[in-house]
């Protein structure tokens, strides 16, 4: 490889390109489920790692996430786009195992941090998603990084936080709605 060159995963990858792989998996195309891997899993192994604060569960829930991608790549619905479809895949197997390993509070705990937007995927989309999400205010942002990233239901993050039910759904609501407000 020459010096300066990006590595392989490191490559941002695009929608249209995720979906020609999905479809190439979809006819049983190995080579196009190891170049997916390649080029998404950095991504998906970064929200898996935060929502389970743990790198070997991360880690094996990774390796389910590609195995289901391999499994139901006939699931796949091409009116949403494939890199938000792998996504909630990789969020929905990590709320999965979070359940399936009852954590302590301390692996519920949110972990902060920027990444580094050149190791990423749609670096763009990266930079106009965390400014929407610092739009809103701080509460409304720290429900909804509860709900996304430790998998509890609203009445459970009121029983953890110490707020009423009512509160918790109430911004939870309002945030997302000012999100879905953010021009994209």
């Amino acid at each position: 490889m020459e010096q300066g060159t990006k590595a392989e995963g490191a490559l941002p990858i695009g929608n249209e390109e995720a979906l020609a792989l999905i479809r190439k998996i979809e006819n049983g195309e190995k080579p196009s489920l190891i170049i997916l891997y390649d080029r998404t899993s950095r991504l998906l192994f970064g929200l898996v790692l935060r929502i389970l604060g743990d790198r070997a569960l991360a880690e094996e829930t990774l390796l389910d996430v590609y195995t289901y991608i391999w499994k139901q790549s006939a699931s796949y619905n091409p009116r949403i786009p494939a890199l938000e479809w792998l996504m909630a895949i990789a969020r929905a197997r990590a709320v999965a195992m979070l359940h399936w390993t009852k954590p302590d509070k301390a692996r519920l705990e949110r972990r902060a941090g920027m990444q580094d937007l050149a190791m990423t995927v749609a670096p763009e989309q990266q930079i106009l998603s965390r400014a929407s999400i610092e739009a809103l205010i701080p509460t409304q942002r720290e429900i909804l990084e509860w709900v996304y990233f430790s998998g509890l239901s609203c009445s459970e993050i009121a029983a953890q936080v110490g707020k009423p039910l009512g509160v918790i759904k109430t911004h939870s609501r309002l945030g997302l709605i000012k999100l879905s407000e953010q021009k994209p």
